[in-house]
């Protein structure tokens, strides 16, 4: 057996061991800097989908809630739209129910799926890699700006990617001891990564499918009892989710009709922005470094994995082209591949380290210094985005805006976040009005209307229009001429402005 401590730049195992520890400890407490704030700092409009379905699941079942909450909130869940089994929802609503209504539990639960993916990411980047490696691997993984403030929202991702680290890690334990345990809880794991999001699929499906023809022929996979094991039960969970919510109770919005856009790809503007958006996030030197380092691992099924993981986000990215250079946490896939090939560049530079400094135990401290120094500076970056802006006040006018319109009214809304901040505090449900990047995706989607189509459909029979995204009110003119010119005001003040449908203008 080989001695890990003279594998080793940080010397004996337990040193290593020990930053690992401090590392997912000062991980989890930046994550948790902030902790009550309001999720109004990343996609609003996807954590508050998220909140609305958690609080639909935890009123159905609380005590001392008026029943006209219950029976709303209850309403809201389940008319708010599926994209994918709602697990993240689930677990929070019974943290809902163990210790309150609070949002911030939701920052928590995603927070520890981030970190059991670092735990996965370190032992599969350390048999990869070394342990050297690996420490690298988890330290971009954990303190990454972008990462960070991604890893804590509260929408299905982080469980994903975490579940996708597991997954991988113990495909790699099943393709190196060929048991059926390993093929069995490759299977659970990487069945509920995609279970939770369908695009952990690419991923995925890019590792399994390069590392097992790595070594074997088409003929020998398709002959191999296990491989068809694994593939039934990472497949069956999705599997049975499409069944029911397609063709059962057809809940779900699975359609691409919105997602998929060939046209993108003859376009050099698209990569452009494609490469920006990666290089906003987790920066594009990060993955020019990544993509050096899958050379320096041999030919095998190390480079075939990190290569499988690149084919798989580029396929990812070129099935849903408007949504990668529209949605930063479209890069969140890139948290696998991107550590995982780092971990052999840090293999490399510790390597040269110890050779040429002989294992010096001062420069072990010092370049120890180093590390923790740049993720303290990243650490402070992240601390100050958190706390420079505070939204504690945000729910007390969606409270008031919900009273003015009343419960019982009808109500179309050109709203931030697509109405669900009014949806969640105001409890009041609205018909949205598109913005204006709603119109175009129809139009690049080929299903455009004219605007009398759209106004004409969307206020029938409703009794207010109420503005309160200023800014897209603006940037429509005809939307604005034509409430301007034909409603009357019902309510105004700063921040909001209603027009009265029922009664126009003669």
């Amino acid at each position: 057996m080989v001695d890990e401590s003279k594998q080793s730049f940080f010397g004996k195992p337990r040193v290593a061991n020990l930053l690992v520890i401090v590392l997912l400890f000062l991980g989890f407490g930046i994550r948790m800097v902030d902790l009550t704030d309001l999720p109004l700092d990343f996609h609003p409009t996807r954590q508050f989908l998220s909140a609305i379905k958690a609080r639909g699941m935890y009123y159905q079942y609380a005590d001392n809630i008026p029943e006209w909450q219950r029976e709303i909130a209850v309403q809201q869940w389940k008319d708010a739209d599926v994209f994918e089994p709602a697990v993240n929802e689930a677990i929070v609503a019974g943290g809902y129910l163990l210790f309150g209504e609070h949002l911030w539990i939701s920052r928590v639960v995603t927070s520890v799926f981030w970190l059991i993916g670092a735990i996965a990411l370190y032992a599969l980047a350390r048999r990869i890699a070394s342990v050297d490696g690996a420490i690298i691997a988890i330290a971009f993984y954990l303190f990454l700006e972008f990462g960070v403030i991604a890893s804590r929202s509260f929408q299905p991702d982080p469980l994903m990617v975490g579940l996708i680290l597991a997954g991988l890690w113990s495909f790699d334990r099943w393709h190196t001891e060929k048991t059926w345990k390993w093929v069995v809880i490759a299977g659970l794991l990487s069945g509920m990564a995609i279970f939770v999001k369908m695009v952990a699929l690419f991923s995925l499906l890019g590792a399994f499918a390069f590392v097992i023809l790595s070594r074997r022929t088409f003929k020998q996979v398709i002959k191999d009892p296990q491989v068809w094991a694994l593939a039934i039960i990472t497949a069956l969970p999705i599997a049975l989710f499409m069944i029911d919510s397609v063709y059962i109770s057809k809940s779900s919005n699975l359609s691409t009709n919105l997602r998929f856009f060939p046209s993108f790809w003859p376009d050099p503007q698209f990569y452009v922005r494609w490469k920006n958006m990666i290089g906003n996030t987790l920066g594009f030197w990060a993955l020019l470094m990544a993509l050096i380092g899958m050379f320096l691992t041999k030919p095998g099924k190390d480079r075939a994995l990190l290569l499988g993981l690149l084919i798989g986000y580029i396929v990812y990215g070129l099935i849903f082209p408007f949504h990668i250079v529209t949605h930063n946490y479209y890069q969140l896939p890139l948290f696998v591949f991107i550590p995982l090939s780092l971990s052999l560049v840090g293999k490399a530079l510790f390597q040269k380290l110890a050779e040429i400094n002989n294992q010096s135990n001062f420069i072990r401290v010092c370049v120890v210094g180093i590390l923790f120094l740049a993720i303290g500076f990243e650490m402070w970056n992240v601390r100050v985005g958190f706390v420079r802006k505070d939204y504690r006040g945000e729910p007390q006018f969606w409270v008031d805006l919900g009273n003015r319109l009343g419960l019982s009214s009808s109500v179309v809304g050109l709203t931030q976040d697509y109405g669900n901040r009014l949806a969640y505090w105001g409890w009041k449900n609205t018909e949205q009005w598109p913005t204006t990047g709603d119109l175009k995706l129809r139009e690049l989607a080929g299903r455009a209307k004219t605007f009398d189509d759209i106004f004409n459909d969307r206020t029938s029979g409703m009794d207010y229009f109420v503005v309160t995204h200023f800014k897209q009110f603006d940037n429509q003119t005809e939307l604005k001429k034509k409430l301007i010119e034909t409603y009357p005001v019902y309510a105004q003040d700063p921040e909001y402005i209603i027009f009265d449908l029922k009664t126009p203008l003669d």
